[in-house]
């Protein structure tokens, strides 16, 4: 029987082990991180509506009374709510939230945050190839440079950038290696992905958070287009169909790709025109434009055109129209 008894007494004392280790549920909870406030979103714009939410992991709010106090006022309907539904003041605006909590052995204790927001706008400029013509904006392509610029502005002036430090993601990866004070332009080449997401985060020099937002970039592959150019009026800025047919004896043509990297377009590693699948000289200076001429009775040309970088292989279109003299 007496290993009957040493088995019961290894099976009692290894409970009593353990928890001596792990300091029972309270020490699970327990530490010396007190109760805070949570906000969501984490930076309320001005006039933005936010959730306020106390997060404890010292069990300070269990069995609390909870009172809720937003710019000196008592919030009713937050009466021991751990959230509340609140609006964020206008830019400049300062408003302290606290939140009371009074144990059910009387201590009380009081957390606080301040509600102070700014204006932040990020300023996206892709430095692609688009046409003077065209409406819209350019947008960025694998590969190609952006610039970006953050703007914060307090309701009243722009805040002066050289007093806070900028930490700059792309698809989380840290651009300019890490924070930046003053750093509120930046410079970094497009990721891989349809829609990159760019986050930055701003800090006073104290290390203090004051704001940060993320934003997502479509981002497309480079595109090509013909457009008719004529010697007196210019180039036509309605593209030519896959398929033309031309009227006179001369076709002059321009190649536009769009959202290219300007600094392809500017000195392309390849510019190339074919003519029926033959490469051609253009002997023009710009290597976007070509002029074709009837020949004898005329007929069906397939003319091509491919722009390229050779570093950044993507960094590239080409295409093709059939011209009918």
């Amino acid at each position: 029987m007496w290993y009957r008894y040493v088995c019961l007494v290894v099976l009692v004392c290894l409970p009593s082990v353990s928890a001596a280790q792990m300091g029972g549920l309270d020490g699970l909870t327990a530490g010396n991180q007190e109760p805070t406030i949570i906000l969501d979103p984490l930076f309320p714009s001005p006039g933005q509506s936010f959730t306020a939410t106390v997060q404890d992991f010292s069990r300070t709010v269990f069995g609390s009374e909870i009172t809720w106090s937003y710019n000196g006022t008592v919030i009713e309907e937050g009466s021991n709510q751990r959230s509340v539904e609140l609006v964020a003041p206008a830019a400049g605006g300062n408003y302290e939230l606290t939140a009371q909590l009074v144990t059910p052995v009387g201590l009380v204790q009081l957390v606080t945050t301040t509600i102070n927001p700014i204006f932040i706008d990020i300023i996206i400029e892709p430095q692609t190839r688009v046409p003077d013509w065209y409406s819209g904006r350019a947008l960025p392509s694998y590969a190609s440079q952006i610039n970006a610029t953050i703007l914060l502005h307090d309701g009243t002036d722009f805040l002066d950038p050289n007093q806070h430090v900028y930490t700059w993601r792309i698809n989380q990866q840290a651009i300019e290696g890490g924070a930046l004070r003053g750093g509120h332009k930046v410079s970094f080449a497009t990721p891989r992905g349809s829609t990159p997401v760019l986050v930055v985060s701003v800090t006073d020099t104290r290390g203090t958070a004051i704001a940060s937002r993320a934003i997502t970039m479509p981002s497309l592959f480079p595109e090509l287009f013909f457009y008719e150019k004529h010697s007196l009026y210019g180039v036509k800025n309605i593209p030519l169909q896959p398929d033309v047919a031309v009227v006179g004896g001369v076709l002059n043509l321009q190649a536009e790709p769009y959202f290219l990297d300007t600094r392809v377009y500017n000195r392309p590693d390849i510019a190339a025109w074919e003519i029926n699948s033959v490469s051609t000289d253009t002997g023009s200076s710009n290597p976007y434009e070509i002029t074709l001429s009837r020949v004898g009775s005329g007929g069906r040309t397939l003319l091509q055109f491919h722009v390229r970088s050779l570093q950044e292989v993507l960094q590239g279109v080409e295409e093709q129209i059939m011209i009918s003299f």
